[in-house]
């Protein structure tokens, strides 16, 4: 009686291999399934990154276009805000309104890379000085006023500027292109060196593959939260190479496209402390990463120094964090 008690449950519960036909060997004999709901949320953030740049690049673009006010003026103006060294910088407005102003005057000033380094590394408040006035030019009786201004020869050297529209009465309308409509400021333009073209199509290309790892490691981490069985060595080699690319791409690439550039190839510490600077993101996600696969290192062989399921999470946030600071950084 009691062998048969105990034999029971045996029956009912039984493991692959247990000799007795029933449902559970219909169970063993089918693997099972990993979960699906890992790969619709990395799936899902892929999506979410592409949407949101696509949507800030395509911001960017329309409020470029996009119609502004200057008292009675509607006005359309678009600039890039870079010059290459030694080619003179051509600013232009169209006043798409009925109305047209009398003249259009640009104020402006320079700074020199010393006077542009303390805000352009340092984060700090640009300096300013007085402003000159320049006459613009209308294209016939359109309402386009463009004026050219010289060429500058340092790099990270700036222009200020902002367009005064003045009516028949001789009042004056300032139209500040930078900023928001509560907190209008001057626009600018930065000179920079002349940058290699191969240089600057292998650094988007690396970019990319930087996202790409980071999104495997992303669904392989979450396939290990899932189903602890999901060997963790996928993300731990998803996330060598995304750092491998993303090594490659921030330090030597963009060393070499920053002092091409703006003669100033790092601005992370020690010289800058702020944390919202490029290179001090750049820094700290290298860190981040270095720590977490040094504590992962030899899982293969069981010589890791943190369990699996705690580098899962710590990749997780790793990848996220990678991708939208990098990404901010200067790169967006």
């Amino acid at each position: 009686m009691t062998e048969m008690n105990q034999n029971q449950p045996a029956e009912k519960h039984c493991g692959c291999g247990c000799g007795n036909a029933g449902p559970a060997d219909a169970e063993c004999s089918t693997p099972k399934k990993s979960a699906k709901w890992p790969l619709y949320l990395t799936v899902a953030v892929g999506l979410i990154i592409a949407l949101y740049y696509s949507f800030g690049m395509l911001m960017a673009v329309t409020s470029k276009h996009r119609a502004k006010e200057a008292g009675p003026y509607q006005i359309e103006f678009s600039e890039r805000g870079e010059r290459m060294l030694g080619v003179p910088c051509r600013l232009m407005i169209q006043v798409v309104s009925e109305t047209k102003p009398q003249s259009v005057n640009l104020a402006y000033y320079t700074l020199s890379r010393d006077e542009a380094g303390p805000a352009m590394i340092y984060h700090k408040t640009p300096m300013t000085k007085t402003f000159e006035s320049k006459p613009m030019a209308q294209a016939g009786n359109s309402g386009l006023y463009s004026v050219v201004l010289p060429p500058l020869t340092e790099m990270a050297a700036q222009y200020f500027y902002y367009f005064v529209l003045a009516d028949e009465s001789g009042k004056a309308y300032d139209f500040k292109p930078a900023g928001d409509k509560n907190n209008p400021g001057p626009g600018n333009v930065t000179y920079r060196g002349e940058g290699t073209h191969w240089v600057t199509v292998l650094h988007i290309a690396l970019m990319i593959l930087v996202v790409f790892f980071m999104l495997h490691v992303i669904y392989y981490s979450l396939a290990h939260v899932a189903r602890s069985t999901y060997p963790i060595s996928r993300a731990v080699r998803a996330g060598w190479w995304a750092n491998i690319f993303f090594f490659i791409t921030s330090y030597p690439i963009g060393l070499y496209v920053s002092g091409v550039a703006y003669g100033r190839p790092w601005t992370g510490v020690p010289e800058v402390w702020a944390w919202n600077d490029a290179d001090n993101k750049s820094l700290a996600i290298s860190v981040y990463w270095l720590i977490i696969l040094f504590l992962i290192w030899g899982v293969s062989k069981g010589k890791n120094k943190i369990g699996t399921k705690a580098y899962a999470w710590l990749s997780l946030i790793g990848a996220i964090a990678t991708v939208y600071l990098f990404l901010s950084g200067g790169h967006n």
